[in-house]
């Protein structure tokens, strides 16, 4: 006999794709943002950096050691340039990738218009901000994702960028926490708030009492993220993106989220849509 599980007491997390499908293809490539989607993600998170004529690109570290094996910095490389260069992390998949070329953010926007369901969460990275100021770095960015607006969120560990991007119209932000300080969170009131799994100190479950969506990021283990959503997270940012949403649990959550919506948008408990 087969029994029925009810998995409406439990209370399932929104996952958001970090770096894409992070786990199973280059990081940052339209290839893993793309089977991030294909997997099921709704929400995907990317980091942008600038080149050396301002070009936003999508790429986490300020130079292409890791992910392209060349040893320079994409400050010194000028856009036109961009073509040929392959992040395809061979340190890590070998040569299994050679299409996946370091895309524009320009490039990263023509996809997003094709997926109106998707929310990017967009990471404008501390170097390109020391490197070219904030408000040059953030407005570079911001005037890329205009035809996408609505379905941006602008992020950063930097606390200026939520004030600029909100001068500049974005509809939500998002402060990334560099240490464990809700002191400066509060003052920033940001519509999300991303912490790093290891920062959270031991025992603390006051999740709840904030007014911001929290972000718990770095899980890839199914338990610790239902534990952070019975404390009340409500996103859980992921690498392992296709395998947490092929568990049980979260393929229920996502059929009875798609019903829900037929009816009426999606509002969580902080009362945003």
């Amino acid at each position: 006999m087969q029994v029925k599980r009810d998995y409406s007491i439990i209370r399932i997390p929104q996952l958001i794709a970090h770096r894409g499908y992070a786990k199973a293809f280059p990081e940052n490539t339209l290839l893993s943002l793309d089977a991030a989607v294909s997997a099921g993600a709704r929400f995907v998170e990317f980091d942008v950096q600038l080149t050396a004529d301002a070009i936003p690109v999508v790429l986490h570290d300020d130079t292409l050691l890791r992910t392209a094996g060349h040893e320079v910095s994409i400050f010194d490389i000028e856009s036109v340039n961009l073509k040929h260069i392959c992040v395809n992390e061979a340190a890590r998949f070998g040569p299994r990738f050679p299409e996946a070329q370091l895309s524009t953010l320009e490039n990263i926007v023509l996809w997003l218009k094709e997926l109106p369901e998707v929310t990017a969460f967009v990471e404008i990275k501390t170097q390109s901000l020391q490197r070219f100021g904030i408000q040059r770095a953030v407005a570079q960015v911001l005037r890329v994702l205009e035809s996408v607006k609505a379905q941006c969120v602008s992020i950063s560990f930097e606390p200026q960028v939520i004030a600029v991007a909100r001068e500049n119209n974005i509809s939500a932000t998002g402060w990334v926490l560099p240490t464990w300080d809700l002191v400066t969170a509060l003052k920033l009131n940001p519509e999300y708030v991303f912490c790093n799994r290891t920062l959270v100190p031991s025992g603390w479950k006051n999740f709840a009492e904030y007014p911001w969506n929290w972000v718990i990021y770095e899980v890839v283990e199914i338990k610790e993220a239902l534990e952070y959503a019975a404390l009340g997270v409500e996103f859980i940012e992921t690498m392992a993106i296709g395998e947490m949403l092929q568990h049980p649990l979260f393929r229920a959550a996502d059929h009875r989220q798609q019903r829900a919506s037929v009816v009426s948008p999606m509002i969580d408990d902080k009362g945003k849509g």
